[in-house]
């Protein structure tokens, strides 16, 4: 069983700003490309950001996004500026950023989506995954510092009173059992801390007809211990799959330690437990799912 994960950005929340109209924006970009035609337009996750692709006069494309809150903006305005650019090509290059827009206009990266196609499941792909996110994590020297457990646990803390006011008693065993992969993080102490995607699953691996891979959408990222960016192949396109998983991990040239192993499971239970009550609270069912399916591969049992 597979899960494709959607683009969720897991601290959205309640937005407290309005996502800018596409006729603010095309303004914006007008005067930095020239005009432009839209050949192409989505929105994202929770629609809290929009994306458009467009075409310039002199036929060059690019993919326009904004979001609604201000720290995803942050988020990619940082990985595109300092970070992508040691990707050297595997990742847009940013072309305009604006704050008061929350703004980023990139250029386009050819290839097609691996989510959904026979390249998810290429052992290939997944080794030139591995290569390329290496390179993203060693784009920037560490940060060794000790927060991760008590920010992981308070994170926790925080879901599990929003699911005790939704459910009660029920589904308080499995609460528990998920706080103990939480608080064993409190035990690890000082971890390093690397320039993370943190939404790395195939749905942003853009290949091209010659089997380059490249990362796109960088809405999320922060810097974290490495394994972080393991979670969303892990409780998807590799849980049964282990020649992906091992293909891709030897692209990256390391393999998980059990400290590591410690660190995923403790974000695992975070994440698994917010989806579901983001699910239950908004009514989207794909959310449920994925926090049922995370949940119950991480404790083994389904108690909830």
């Amino acid at each position: 069983m597979s899960i494709t994960v959607d683009a969720l950005t897991p601290e959205l929340g309640r937005s407290s700003t309005r996502l800018a109209s596409d006729a603010e924006v095309l303004d914006r970009v007008h005067r930095t490309l020239g005009p432009v035609d839209v050949v192409a337009e989505h929105d994202g996750a929770l629609k809290a950001s929009r994306v458009l692709q467009v075409v310039t006069r002199g036929e060059e494309r690019a993919v326009v996004k904004w979001h609604r809150d201000a720290l995803p903006h942050r988020r990619e305005d940082t990985a595109l500026q300092h970070h992508t650019p040691a990707l050297s090509g595997d990742a847009p290059r940013l072309v305009l950023s604006d704050p008061a827009l929350r703004l980023v206009v990139v250029s386009h990266v050819l290839g097609e989506q691996a989510a959904g196609t026979e390249l998810e499941h290429d052992e290939t792909v997944h080794a030139r995954a591995g290569e390329l996110l290496r390179r993203l994590h060693d784009s920037a020297p560490p940060v060794r510092h000790d927060r991760f457990g008590p920010i992981i646990a308070a994170d926790f803390e925080r879901w599990s009173t929003l699911a005790d006011d939704l459910w009660g008693e029920r589904g308080a065993e499995e609460r528990h059992a998920a706080r103990q992969h939480v608080a064993a993080a409190l035990d690890l102490g000082a971890l390093d801390h690397v320039p993370a995607h943190r939404q790395l699953h195939p749905r942003h691996w853009v290949v091209d007809p010659g089997g380059r891979v490249r990362f796109v959408d960088f809405a999320a990222f922060e810097f974290e211990p490495w394994a972080a960016d393991l979670l969303w192949l892990e409780y998807g396109v590799w849980r049964d799959a282990p020649a992906l998983r091992a293909a891709f991990l030897h692209g990256y040239g390391r393999v998980p330690s059990e400290r590591d192993e410690l660190v995923l499971g403790a974000i695992a239970a975070v994440r698994g437990l917010e989806l579901l009550v983001r699910g239950e609270r908004r009514g989207h069912a794909a959310a449920r799912m994925l926090g049922r399916s995370i949940l119950d591969r991480l404790l083994g049992t389904a108690l909830f």
